[in-house]
């Protein structure tokens, strides 16, 4: 970045992140993308970028690439509800993996961690405060720290750039690397930015707070990991949990 490269400030993003003018006729908006299925040249070969609406679509892109904007990530991935996002990422996990999770986290987290999660072989633990309590409850088989800040329903915060250094200490003494991810929905990127004090996901259950007139049910997961986003690509295309265009 150079010293004459412009400054966008959070608004300038949220409206312009991801909303291309269109090629053909110029609209500063572009328009909602119906088609399910994309021309192709030759087999396997698609006129454009789209083949089929399962794997990607304009309108899923363009919003994507905003909340990638808004969240300072990399990349970010549409998905049909919060959660699916989280269902996807605990299906990322390997077999016999181990979840641990704040004890106040969300309803429909919380059953999807103690009563789906172990038909995927993974298990799940729940402490009272991440911030306190997490070093203690970490096993060999923990993959992955599930935290909500501020959580929901109960508002309870805790410090992300202290559960990264645990974390970060205990994959530096043991070579086993645990995943952070932050449940962001009740802060939004316009108050919290997760990835920058260190956590490897951040999700949002859009139809809260990104979306704010409820009438979507999205979810989204923003990160800087390629193989996170990676294996959460595969999983969402083999079980169509992306988003619809509109």
């Amino acid at each position: 970045m150079t010293k004459d490269t412009p400054q966008y400030g959070f608004g300038t993003h949220a409206i312009h992140s991801g909303a291309a003018v269109d090629p053909t006729t110029g609209a500063v908006i572009e328009p909602i993308s119906l088609s399910t299925t994309f021309a192709q040249s030759s087999p396997a070969n698609p006129i454009g970028t789209y083949e089929y609406s399962r794997s990607a679509n304009p309108n899923r892109d363009n919003f994507e690439t905003a909340v990638a904007q808004l969240e300072q990530a990399k990349y970010a991935i549409a998905l049909s509800s919060g959660s699916a996002t989280t269902s996807l990422i605990v299906q990322s996990l390997p077999i016999g993996s181990h979840i641990i999770s704040g004890a106040d986290v969300y309803g429909g987290t919380h059953r999807y961690f103690t009563q789906v999660a172990h038909t995927h072989g993974v298990t799940a633990s729940f402490v009272a405060d991440l911030g306190t309590d997490l070093a203690e409850n970490i096993t060999e088989n923990t993959k992955l720290v599930w935290l909500e800040t501020p959580s929901n329903p109960t508002l309870r915060v805790t410090d992300i750039s202290s559960v990264v250094k645990v974390l970060r200490e205990h994959e530096s003494k043991t070579g086993n690397r645990i995943l952070l991810v932050v449940d962001n929905t009740f802060l939004s990127p316009y108050v919290s930015n997760p990835l920058t004090f260190g956590a490897d996901g951040v999700i949002h259950s859009v139809t809260k707070y990104i979306n704010g007139h409820s009438d979507v049910v999205m979810g989204v997961l923003a990160s800087n990991d390629d193989e996170l986003h990676k294996q959460i690509q595969i999983l969402a295309k083999c079980y169509w949990s992306g988003s619809l265009a509109f």
